[in-house]
């Protein structure tokens, strides 16, 4: 199922679950991954907040993105909301750059651009969408289910900044050659 932005379609904080939540005016709720600590002033009071057309272009970039990867359907649209609610209403944060190696193949990524990081540890490699995109460092979120760094775990949609000295561009797998017949 692919959802599409709509003019009804309202951002509000929910005290209850301590997160924005998005209102698709269909009877469905989109529950951010973030929760109050991470966001701004701004986003914990706000009563009620349309979704805007930018809104509607950043979805669609950071949807467009995710296509590149292989995950389902509502996890692409859970990962462009949450980037959506990253890039919109989270506080900053520092660099935690420390777990990755050093790659400087990137000077500034895209907003939305899939990313690869390898762990320092053992070379691993991870990947996430760029939230935010500064000229040192960007907001990512983990595409993958799950990552242990050790000293935290980290959630698909959960946010990390990161030195961008640290991001390779997202290349897709080949896809292996059809043929008609066998010979």
């Amino acid at each position: 199922m692919r959802i599409r932005p709509d003019d009804q379609w309202h951002w509000y904080f929910d005290a209850e679950h301590n997160r924005v939540m998005l209102d698709l005016a269909n009877g469905m709720v989109f529950r951010s991954r973030f929760p109050a600590k991470m966001l701004t002033t701004y986003a914990t009071t706000m009563k009620e907040s349309c979704f805007s057309v930018d809104d509607a272009a950043l979805y669609y970039t950071f949807e467009e993105y995710s296509r590149r990867i292989n995950i389902a359907p509502e996890l692409r649209a859970e990962l462009a909301l949450n980037g959506l609610v990253a890039f919109r209403f989270m506080k900053p944060q520092m660099p935690r750059s420390w777990y990755f190696s050093v790659f400087s193949l990137i000077t500034k990524p895209e907003q939305g651009e899939i990313v690869q990081v390898r762990l320092q540890n053992d070379g691993t490699e991870i990947l996430f969408m760029v939230a935010e995109a500064g000229d040192s460092a960007s907001v990512c979120l983990l595409v993958q289910q799950k990552l242990d760094l050790g000293d935290r775990v980290m959630n698909f949609c959960d946010p990390i900044k990161i030195m961008n000295d640290r991001l390779m561009p997202y290349i897709e797998p080949a896809q292996a050659p059809i043929y008609d017949k066998v010979i």
